[in-house]
């Protein structure tokens, strides 16, 4: 799993030294230094959640690639393997994202609406906002490690 275990030990090597400072600060009365390392916070598990979220993207782009590559090269029917024959090939970038991941799991179910709620919030950074509802990074991380393990072709 390294990319997630070495994004977790950073992630959580970082909070820990905002916290103990921010903790620090409000011990002490130091309001503007408290809401300083609260903000260095914030961003830092903006700037995590988004680095962890793009590595399931692309797992997913890839394992989707690899499931229709799959599916075209090996159904003998023609009436079987149309369906799969439509969709782009696996060079292609411009497939939808949520296509993608309804390939992988099951559309409306559990994990395929918790990956859209990650991918809402993804968006919601990336385009210069931030998180639209309180997440646990912690949380977070273990679930982006089981959304990468269970997530294949």
């Amino acid at each position: 799993m390294g990319i997630f275990d070495e994004l977790e030990a950073q992630y959580e090597e970082i909070d820990n030294q905002y916290a103990s400072a921010e903790f620090e600060a409000r011990t002490k009365g130091w309001n503007n230094k408290e809401q300083q390392y609260q903000k260095k916070r914030e961003l830092n598990d903006q700037a995590y959640f988004l680095f962890m979220f793009s590595r399931l993207e692309d797992r997913i782009r890839i394992q989707s690639a690899d499931l229709i590559t799959k599916k075209q090269t090996s159904i003998q029917s023609w009436r079987q393997r149309a369906a799969w024959d439509i969709l782009p090939s696996t060079s292609r970038e411009d497939y939808p994202f949520k296509k993608r991941l309804a390939l992988l799991t099951e559309k409306g179910g559990t994990d395929y609406s918790l990956v859209l709620d990650y991918y809402k919030e993804r968006n919601a950074i990336a385009h210069g906002g931030s998180f639209t509802r309180p997440i646990s990074m912690p949380t977070v991380i273990t679930e982006l490690k089981r959304l990468y393990l269970v997530l294949k072709a």
